[in-house]
């Protein structure tokens, strides 16, 4: 049996790297305070621009799967992946944010836990109980490593038979 080839290009490096940065940047302390001091319409608005403009931004960029047929199950699982990447790095809904907005983890409510950062957050928290360390797992690290992983199987440079 051969063994699988593995290539890994400046693209999907790109990508990963591009979606470890926002991650970084969008958890700010400074940034939540400010999406907090918002209104839930205004905080909407901030929301699908910064959507939109990254969508855009990283399709410009060649960057994104915009354009890649996707054909079987291994490349839909990158592109899954990839998007769960994406939405750790744009959805503050963790405890991460709870503790940067109240200061406290006291009150939190399990919903923060049920979308993608809350429950990489968790995951992260059963082993690790540092919060800077687990915000740099949740926002930068695991983001960086699923977008590359996904952006490798998207475009084919690993199988999965």
């Amino acid at each position: 049996m051969k063994p699988k080839k593995f290539e890994l290009t400046g693209k999907e490096l790109s990508l990963a790297i591009a979606i470890a940065v926002m991650g970084f940047f969008f958890t700010t302390r400074q940034w939540i305070l400010w999406l907090n001091s918002l209104s839930p319409f205004a905080g909407l608005i901030v929301y699908y621009i910064i959507l939109y403009a990254s969508l855009y931004v990283l399709s410009r960029l060649g960057l994104t799967v915009f354009g890649i047929k996707i054909d079987d199950k291994i490349e839909t699982l990158g592109l899954l992946l990839i998007t769960f990447a994406f939405f750790i790095t744009v959805d503050w809904e963790s405890a991460y944010i709870q503790y940067v907005t109240n200061g406290s983890l006291t009150g939190m409510s399990n919903v923060y836990l049920q979308a993608e950062d809350g429950a990489v957050w968790f995951l992260w928290s059963q082993l690790i109980q540092n919060i800077e360390v687990l915000h740099v797992l949740t926002y930068v690290v695991t983001p960086f490593v699923l977008a590359l992983v996904g952006g490798l199987l998207v475009t084919g440079k690993i199988k999965i038979d």
